[in-house]
Formats: C-alpha cells, sequence, structure tokens
C-alpha cells in the first residue's frame, strides 16, 4: 500500500496568539446548533480561490479541515464533550495563514457516539445518496448490527478493487466521493473506509474513519473502527481488497494493537 499524501503541514504563525480575527473579503458563518449531535457547520462563500483551513482545537489536540468555493459544510466534535476552539484561516503567502474568524463551541453531547452516526465532509452522505440506497438494500431484513456490517463488507470486498494508479493523481484536499467510488468500483484506502463508515452510519451503526499506520502497510493508511456489541473493532477494507486479489487469507476484524491511530472522524 503507498502513502496518500494527504497530511499538510501547516506552519500557523501567530495564530494561538492572535487577539482578534482579521477582516475578510470572503464570508462565513458558523452554526453551533447542532452540537449536541456531535457536529457544527460552517457556511462559506470564498471568491477569491484562496487556501482555507477550518482549525479545530482542544485539549491540546488540533485538526485542520480544507474549504474552497461556496457551501455549507459539517465537520465532526469527535474529541468528547467541553469547549472547543474553532477557527477560520485564510492564506497569506506560502505556509503561512491568518485567522479570519474564531468562536468557542461548549459541547455538551447526550451520547458520543451520535459523533459517528453523522454525515461530515470526510464521511459525507445523503438519505437519497445511491450509496446509501446499497446500504438499505444489502441489510433490509437483517436483524443484528453484526449480520449487516458483515453484509457491507462482504459487498465491498466482492465489488471494489484497488486503485494503484491513483496516489500520485491526488490532489492536497482531495475529499471521497462514496458515489463515485460506487460507480468506479475501484479506489483507495480513503475511498474504501468513507464509504463503509457513511453505508455503516446510514443503517444506525456508528463508524469511524480513521487514519495513521499499520503494520506491514507502507505510508499514511485510512482503516476503519465499528460499535458492535457494546465496542469499538477494527476493520480494514482496503487491506482486505487487496488480500483477496492476491489469493491471500484474511479475517474481517483485526487486531487494533497492529494499528497506530493518528486521527479519527
Amino acid at each position: 500500500m503507498r502513502k496518500i499524501t494527504l497530511i499538510i503541514l501547516v506552519v500557523l504563525c501567530a495564530l494561538l496568539t492572535a487577539p482578534a480575527a482579521m477582516a475578510s473579503a470572503n464570508t462565513y458563518s458558523i452554526d453551533e446548533s447542532e452540537t449536541s449531535k456531535g457536529v457544527f457547520s460552517i457556511s462559506y462563500n470564498i471568491q477569491n480561490g484562496i487556501k482555507v483551513k477550518v482549525m479545530v482545537q482542544k485539549d491540546g489536540t488540533t485538526l485542520h479541515y480544507n474549504l474552497a468555493g461556496r457551501g455549507t459544510e459539517r465537520f465532526p466534535l469527535q474529541l468528547g464533550n467541553g469547549a472547543y476552539t474553532v477557527a477560520i484561516l485564510e492564506n497569506v503567502t506560502g505556509n503561512q495563514y491568518r485567522i479570519v474568524s474564531r468562536d468557542t463551541l461548549n459541547v455538551n453531547m447526550y451520547n458520543t457516539l451520535n459523533v459517528f452516526m453523522q454525515s461530515t465532509q470526510i464521511v459525507k452522505w445523503a438519505e437519497d445518496d445511491e450509496a446509501i440506497g446499497k446500504a438499505r438494500e444489502l441489510t433490509a431484513g437483517l436483524q443484528g448490527d453484526e449480520e449487516k456490517v458483515k453484509a457491507i463488507y462482504e459487498y465491498i470486498l466482492s465489488n471494489y478493487k484497488y486503485d494503484y494508479d491513483k496516489i500520485d493523481k491526488l490532489t492536497y484536499d482531495y475529499l471521497p466521493d462514496i458515489n463515485k467510488t460506487l460507480k468506479s468500483k475501484k479506489g483507495i484506502c480513503y475511498d474504501f473506509s468513507a464509504l463503509f463508515a457513511s453505508m455503516l452510519r446510514s443503517v444506525g451503526i456508528p463508524a469511524k474513519l480513521v487514519k495513521g499506520y499499520g503494520e506491514k502497510i507502507q505510508g499514511y493508511h485510512a482503516w476503519n473502527e465499528v460499535y458492535i456489541n457494546n465496542k469499538w473493532v477494527t476493520i480494514d477494507t482496503s487491506a482486505d481488497i487487496q488480500f483477496a486479489e492476491n489469493n491471500r487469507s484474511y479475517t474481517m476484524y483485526k487486531d487494533s494493537r497492529t494499528y497506530e491511530k493518528v486521527r479519527e472522524f
């Protein structure tokens, strides 16, 4: 498995000590009405084509997301209850950014599992998506979550191929599109983990998209953790697709100790 160049190293000059946000020609609006579900949203209109990032901080952890064009995106509050700092950063030059908007979100979720049931920028899905319709079809009549997980997992392994040529063509702001993956029947680990998580969430099963490293897996990787029988289990559809292609044995559940988690979404 080849390295996915999706980690953007950003020098955030003087951001943490900046006394106030700076004025911008672009417009941004942070909506915290769904924080009890584990998400917030940003509506934005970026007119000048500059690079824009969303920075989310809590308890010493910092996450970054990209914005471009115009629209509304939802982002997860996966770091638990408490106070989050959300800032919008515009590129100034090179790898230097300035804060143009900043807010504090006081989050009190009634169930922290709800974060991993939502549609967000990275795990993005809608009820009328073809991929979500497929998930409903695959799980119709099945009762237990484990049965549903296995049905979707086996569908992905039986119908999709790893795209070895895609890595070198990725842009820094690449995001998976589950419907494009469904139609093309191929992708990389990021695509498969987003598809798997979206399909599971849509049928009521909490699922994480996880980024990090795995034993015997080359470079930065993406896989899933799924909540079954009151615990999180590790499933790696991308690795298993490649094992199947090469006639190697595999099992659906992985040993989480062989993975090094960096971020989860």
